[in-house]
């Protein structure tokens, strides 16, 4: 650790670490815009300023590592008259887009301006019009004339995606933001560049003008496109509609980013992909009828010694939690024996990384955690294929399929209905409306989403992470576990009647 002096006052802080960071971390704010953790130095915005006892010239905070001795001040008139004037410096050409800006609620400009800005502005010479709305290929948009040319977007491209698809042309006040040769970008990390953006020039084509920033609550949450496990912010409007996610820095997993893939995740949580209520053979009804009318097919079977009728299906994307309850419900309460998933190894042994930097083969979120907790339970997994032998057998009369919200599930989930008997009764518990509709005469129960829910997952490195929702669409959807509890008090009610008469 290093004891550093700022304002006045001593801390002790890593010693190596940046200055700006360790300033924010003491809840002390350097003004920046081309300073980010996750990219080199280039020192050309000059907002960062710090004045050092026993020097004249005052010096740039995100090029200082703190090390023992090392003192600065950050709130003197000097330091705020120089950051008073590089703000106005930015502001030169910047437009009056607050009102129509997608940053507009979260913009570095704004809160600067707010906290040390030139209200009288001494700039007499006319702005420099660029172009509006530049499209740069499928997923972003830019605006030359917000561009402050802090650099992010290019260092990004150069240091992290390694594509080098960005770069700053012409000279002066015409300096432009832009792709090599006007070519689009392909890259499956663009949006990054939005998100490291501190101005609103870049923008991405999904969450522009779709809703304000101070309307968006976030929480908590780790990707489910890949075994990558990236940790993720939700933003939400009131629990209703989720509307993007953006990266959340984790060092051992994902650092600053994600890629591209992931980031439309959370689109099959919303109500145009949602099975919103339970339905038997298409007609609607309460979850908790459905539940019942679940636990009578299960209560015959049972009474009648023929659990080995009875089958279920699950797969690697439920949490760690929900696996346990499936199991601990099914087989050690319901004496269920047959057991049928994915191929969880097969998953696991292909699994690699596909662009050298994040995204993974391994389409599954909780693969590795799957693995883990059906090995520790104890529980025998049959294949795709053996399901689809007793099935044509007619050996099944009673499938309880746990449905993935991913296309990647929904393969599987054809085979499955294509080769169910007709007098199988079949009760699909899933979040999907479209599996619901690919099992249209079944016992459709909605579970809650992926970025609903709490509890945890083991990304590819074998590291254990927690969902953190707090926040539910739909009512009535209901959490896995949820479903069974409510399903367990249903089979236990009638035997408590019976021993009270």
């Amino acid at each position: 650790m290093a004891k550093v002096k700022i304002n006045g006052k001593d801390f002790e802080v890593p010693t190596g670490q940046n200055l700006v960071d360790a300033a924010e971390n003491l809840g002390i704010d350097i003004p920046h815009y081309c300073y980010h953790p996750g990219l080199s130095i280039a020192g050309q915005c000059r907002m960062c300023y710090v004045e050092q006892p026993g020097n004249s010239k005052l010096q740039i905070a995100c090029n200082m590592k703190c090390s023992d001795g090392l003192e600065v001040i950050t709130d003197s008139p000097k330091v705020k008259d120089a950051v008073k004037w590089s703000l106005e410096f930015h502001l030169i050409n910047h437009p009056i887009d607050c009102p129509i800006c997608d940053q507009a609620g979260e913009c570095g400009l704004q809160d600067y301006y707010m906290e040390v800005g030139k209200y009288s502005s001494e700039m007499r010479e006319h702005k420099q019009i660029k172009q509006k709305a530049v499209d740069l290929g499928e997923k972003i948009v830019l605006d030359k004339e917000r561009c402050i040319l802090c650099g992010r977007c290019v260092r990004f491209t150069q240091e992290v995606s390694k594509t080098s698809e960005l770069g700053i042309y012409n000279r002066g006040d015409r300096s432009v933001i832009g792709t090599v040769n006007d070519e689009v970008m392909k890259d499956n990390y663009q949006v990054n560049t939005v998100d490291i953006c501190p101005v609103g020039a870049l923008t991405s084509k999904d969450f522009r003008f779709e809703q304000r920033v101070w309307f968006l609550k976030e929480v908590s949450s780790v990707c489910n496109g890949c075994s990558a496990g990236c940790n993720v912010d939700t933003h939400h409007k009131s629990g209703k509609h989720i509307y993007r996610l953006k990266p959340r820095y984790n060092p051992e997993v994902n650092e600053y980013w994600m890629c591209d893939d992931g980031r439309p995740t959370y689109k099959t949580a919303n109500y145009d992909h949602r099975l919103t209520a339970a339905k038997l053979g298409g007609v609607e009804l309460p979850t908790n009828e459905a539940v019942t009318t679940w636990m009578n097919d299960l209560r015959t079977l049972i009474a009648t010694e023929r659990t080995d009728e009875i089958a279920a299906w699950i797969h690697p994307d439920l949490t760690s939690e929900e696996i346990t309850s499936i199991v601990k419900t099914l087989r050690d309460e319901f004496g269920i024996s047959q057991f049928y998933s994915e191929d969880a190894d097969k998953s696991a042994r292909d699994d690699k990384t596909v662009d050298q930097l994040l995204k993974r083969a391994d389409l599954w979120c909780n693969t590795q955690g799957f693995l883990k907790v059906t090995s520790a339970l104890k529980l025998k997994l049959g294949s795709l294929n053996q399901l689809e032998e007793r099935l044509a057998q007619a050996k099944i009369n009673h499938l309880v399929i746990f449905g993935s919200e991913k296309n990647v599930g929904v393969q599987s989930l054809k085979r499955i209905r294509a080769a169910l008997p007709a007098d199988c009764f079949t009760v699909l518990i899933s979040p999907r409306l479209q599996n619901a509709e690919l099992f249209s005469h079944s016992l459709a129960i909605p579970s809650i989403s992926h970025y609903e829910k709490n509890g945890t997952i083991m990304n590819w490195k074998k590291i254990e992470q927690k969902l953190g929702s707090d926040f539910r669409m739909f009512k009535s959807a209901w959490s896995v576990e949820e479903i069974l509890t409510s399903l367990s008090q249903e089979y236990q009610r009638p035997q408590k009647e019976v021993s009270r008469a």
